[in-house]
């Protein structure tokens, strides 16, 4: 394929979606990308998505491109309690936060750390809550990594876009 031919992605679905959590702004994204984090959970009905105008956020439910994604439940967020899952939670902290973890982590179930900076959690909070209990109490600088081993599903938090990227290909990877 010749550059004269080659298909602009850019022109197809333009990342032009931007998402505040805690005050704080990413993006920008495609629509494939804000979809994908509809279906893992990591934006819900009410996360403040802007679409076009980095600066008009309102709730990801209100942008009739992601609303039918929590009509149908394939993205749908229930505040109502969940069975309890198991939780594996890795953290890189760079401060003192690990008296933070584990008052949050007590708040959110029965936890134990089983190495340093590793801890298993049984909690019915579902996991977007706990990602988000976990960042009102980690700094930037802290790495943390939240993996629901009951559902398969991984969250995290301040690892960066490569990271990302490479969580990304790997975490649901076609072995075939």
């Amino acid at each position: 394929m010749t550059d004269e031919t080659a298909l602009n992605l850019s022109e197809v679905d333009p990342a032009d979606w931007h998402v505040m959590v805690n005050g704080s702004v990413y993006g920008p994204y495609t629509l494939g990308q804000m979809q994908g984090f509809v279906r893992e959970r990591r934006v819900s009905f009410r996360t403040q998505v802007a679409h076009g105008d980095p600066t008009d956020f309102r709730p990801a439910g209100e942008h009739p491109e992601l609303v039918s994604m929590f009509e149908t439940g394939k993205g749908r967020m229930d505040e109502a309690a969940a069975e309890p899952a198991n939780y594996l939670i890795a953290t890189h902290l760079t401060g003192t936060g690990e008296m933070q973890i584990m008052g949050a982590l007590n708040r959110l179930g029965t936890f134990a750390e089983v190495m340093p900076g590793v801890w298993v959690l049984r909690s019915k909070v579902r996991q977007t809550k706990i990602r988000e209990h976990l960042h009102a109490t980690v700094s930037q600088a802290d790495q943390v990594m939240i993996a629901n081993v009951s559902s398969g599903r991984l969250a995290w938090l301040n690892l960066g876009p490569e990271a990302d990227i490479h969580i990304r290909q790997v975490w649901d990877a076609d072995l075939d």
